[in-house]
């Protein structure tokens, strides 16, 4: 497990990435593993949900030669782990 990762952020992480490479091969005992690590329904449908819709658009934006903005620099994109770990639920939108 990553440095700084809960068991549930692990098991959220290997469930989008099982997700995103094998989507077939999902079955009852991956949600299983999120259940058992506290994850209820409707946030085990949020995972899903959102996992598949960044999968969704970025299939979209590869498959269509979509690049970015010029304005767009990398460092941009990237969020340090003090960053991530400095943003409460207050920050994220409802």
């Amino acid at each position: 497990m990553a440095p700084g990762l809960t068991a549930a952020d692990a098991a959220m992480l290997t469930y989008a990435v099982r997700l995103t490479t094998s989507p077939n091969a999902i079955d009852a005992d991956d949600v299983q593993a999120l259940r058992d690590h506290g994850f209820d329904d409707t946030a085990i449908h949020d995972i899903a949900h959102v996992t598949s819709y960044y999968n969704y658009v970025n299939r979209m934006a590869d498959g269509l030669g979509v690049e970015l903005e010029d304005s767009w620099d990398e460092a941009d994109l990237l969020l340090s782990r003090a960053e991530f770990e400095g943003r409460t639920k207050s920050d994220t939108p409802a």
